[in-house]
């Protein structure tokens, strides 16, 4: 077996990706940049102006000047106007290009205004470019302002509206299919025997998927039977760029899905990892039919477990416990967590890996690396989130 970084690495060499695909900005929300985004120009393009007032030339000001004649109204989305007495002003409105020969607002709160004259009325010590946006100052032209693979929000699409793009390059969301495995399963609507469960993982593992902005997700089933299982793939690895199966992995008798996935040409790059849970985890590519296979185990802790440790780990990040942990010493230790007021991480043990109810109250699970058999709550402990 293989490490939990050793997974980790392979699984991001070898992940198939889908491609990239250009849509409608106002489609973009929830997709992932698949070009990078350089500023078109100098944000903001101009001086602007950044509240209602004057504008004059600070030399006047310092010189005792403090009446003002306005010599005309600059506007936003105008051209800037010219001072061209600096004993006089310009009134500027909010967002305007300041008026060429200014250096300074002076805002209409501090002002008195009589007979086309502006007398400033309050006397203090003012700077170059007081209530301006100096040009360039969010970011000069050329510079990066999205990087690709960034998750695109509302403020995203905001920034790329004012580049002037209408259509974006995103990456390609993948067409998953989960399938769940096993003899013992039956669907949800039916009571089950007491040997009998219900197929529930895939609705778990469904939600998840789509919680992180995968739309194209659909579930499926099948028995633990080899020619099933075989004309199952030779369909769906047609179909689907992702098939992810939930049991059917490990050592067992009727585990025929490792054996049938080789037989079938997938390249496998990962079975068995040095965790808990999780340990049968299998991960293989067909590069044939350009398909990326994800075996989970049938438990459902370790296979919620796995999807998010390897595949929806974007929200992953550095927490406390608020109690000690004690760890196996062999293998990267995975624990169920709620996060509490004081934004602490209390650990949640569940009684094994099929204790799906321990996770009701949950919000994620931490890490606890293999060499650190305790884990006092003084270290950093990585946290993913269910969400």
């Amino acid at each position: 077996m293989i490490t939990v970084q050793e997974a980790e690495h392979l699984i991001k060499i070898h992940w198939s990706t889908t491609g990239s695909e250009e849509i409608a900005l106002e489609s973009c929300t929830g997709k992932v940049l698949a070009e990078s985004i350089y500023a078109d120009r100098d944000y903001p393009p101009t001086d602007r102006v950044m509240m209602d007032g004057i504008a004059i030339n600070k030399k006047a000001y310092d010189q005792g000047v403090r009446k003002f004649p306005i010599a005309g109204v600059a506007a936003a989305g105008r051209a800037p106007l010219n001072l061209e007495n600096i004993e006089t002003c310009i009134e500027v409105t909010t967002g305007c290009p300041l008026p060429n020969g200014a250096d300074l607002v002076v805002p209409y709160e501090e002002l008195c205004i009589q007979n086309g004259v502006a007398e400033i009325m309050i006397d203090k010590s003012r700077i170059v470019r007081d209530c301006v946006h100096p040009r360039g100052s969010d970011c000069h032209a050329g510079k990066l302002v999205l990087a690709s693979g960034t998750k695109l929000k509302g403020i995203h699409l905001g920034i790329l509206a004012s580049f002037g793009y209408t259509k974006v390059l995103v990456k390609k969301p993948p067409k998953i299919k989960v399938i769940a495995t096993g003899n013992e399963l039956i669907p949800i609507h039916q009571k089950p025997q007491p040997y009998q469960i219900r197929q529930s993982n895939v609705y778990a593992l469904r939600a998840s998927l789509v919680s992180y902005g995968y739309c194209n997700v659909t579930i499926d089933y099948i028995p633990d039977v080899p020619e099933v299982i075989k004309s199952h793939y030779q369909v769906n690895a047609q179909a689907y760029d992702w098939l992810i199966y939930c049991g059917g992995i490990s050592q067992g008798k009727y585990d025929y899905l490792p054996r049938i996935w080789q037989s079938m040409g997938v390249v496998q790059y990962i079975r068995g990892v040095k965790q808990k849970p999780g340990k049968p985890m299998w991960f293989g590519v067909d590069y044939e039919n350009k398909t990326t296979i994800l075996g989970l185990p049938g438990n459902p802790v370790a296979a919620l477990v796995c999807l998010h440790r390897y595949f929806l780990n974007r929200g992953r990040f550095y927490g406390r416990l608020q109690q000690a942990m004690t760890s196996p010493s062999d293998v990267t230790y995975f624990v169920p967590a709620s996060i509490n007021t004081k934004h602490k991480l209390m650990p949640i043990i569940p009684q094994n890996s099929g204790d799906f109810v321990a996770l009701a109250n949950s919000d994620g699970f931490v890490e606890l690396p293999p060499s650190q058999q305790v884990c006092t709550g003084e270290e950093d402990v990585l946290f993913y989130p269910w969400y």
